[in-house]
């Protein structure tokens, strides 16, 4: 294991997941390796999307609620761009073994990593919205 693997992994915070239960490598990987990357990610996967948010959505922050979970979910789901440099950022919070396995399973992968963000970023629309407005005021 390298220096870099080393410091990754002890970067990452616990989650309440049990990777011991999976019936899979793959659900494993979700559960051992992609929920503590994205909880140790959070905050800069969400001003990711504030910022794409703000660039694209005009009048974002003055949207209801629902509509403005609705064009959180459309935009990760469409956009991919957007969805290349959010992958990006997970996968550079990987070990060199874990990109390894991410690399051999990678669409199975990717479609897991963004359904795990579609639900992160939309449960957060209101953190969203606050950061999109204080880019605002910037």
């Amino acid at each position: 294991m390298t220096e870099r693997d080393r410091a990754v992994l002890e970067a990452r915070p616990t989650v309440d997941a049990h990777p011991e239960l999976a019936s899979t490598d793959l659900e494993a990987f979700l559960h051992r390796t992609l929920r503590p990357v994205l909880k140790l990610q959070n905050d800069v996967l969400l001003a990711l999307v504030a910022n794409d948010v703000a660039k694209r959505v005009p009048g974002f922050a003055s949207l209801g609620l629902e509509v403005q979970r609705d064009r959180l979910t459309a935009m990760l789901k469409t956009d991919s761009r957007l969805k290349r440099v959010l992958v990006g950022v997970v996968w550079g919070s990987l070990t060199t073994d874990e990109l390894t396995f991410a690399l051999e399973a990678e669409g199975e992968v990717r479609r897991r990593v963004m359904a795990l963000l579609v639900e992160r970023v939309a449960s957060q629309t209101e953190t969203v919205v606050g950061l999109v407005q204080a880019r605002a005021e910037r």
